[in-house]
């Protein structure tokens, strides 16, 4: 992960950090299942455990249909955080790959351009100039073929070196 912006980090881990602190009150809230008794003692007083007691007690369960709106809407709530996170990562990665696509091609314009004002350099300061043809002898540019060239060279550093 030490390649990724520091934006994107700091997202993902508090979608991780999101996610622990999810299931850390799931777990929590397990012991919040057990079944609670509830008596009367000899004296009329009203009692509630988690222990059963010695005489006969009545078990008193929570609301499961309250527990399982809540679970749905804990679950809906990850399941929208998650979504957020990979629609943010997703469109991250967009900006990141077209930032890195215009810097190449920013990187090429450049060297374009130190090629182009290269050979308007030497074509300007060179009187004889010559390339090399197919069988890898030297040709020697004529004065039309220096124009054509110095004409092609100036076009090109207009081009790239804006």
């Amino acid at each position: 992960m030490t390649d990724l912006p520091q934006t994107v980090r700091k997202q993902a881990f508090r979608c991780r950090a999101g996610r622990l602190l999810f299931f850390a009150c799931t777990a929590l809230a397990l012991p919040a299942h057990a079944e609670v008794y509830k008596w009367v003692d000899g004296s009329g007083k009203v009692h509630y455990s988690d222990q059963p007691p010695t005489v006969d007690a009545q078990t008193v369960r929570g609301s499961s249909a309250a527990e399982a709106a809540i679970t749905e809407q804990a679950s809906q709530a990850l399941n929208a955080r998650e979504q957020d996170y990979q629609k943010r990562m997703k469109e991250s990665a967009e900006a990141q790959a077209k930032a890195d696509k215009e810097a190449e091609q920013a990187r090429i314009k450049r060297e374009n351009c130190d090629k182009a004002r290269n050979n308007l350099t030497t074509l300007q300061n060179k009187p004889r100039v010559y390339s090399t043809d197919t069988a890898g002898q030297r040709v020697y540019l004529d004065d039309q073929a220096r124009a054509e060239a110095l004409a092609s060279s100036q076009k090109a550093v207009s081009e790239n070196c804006k």
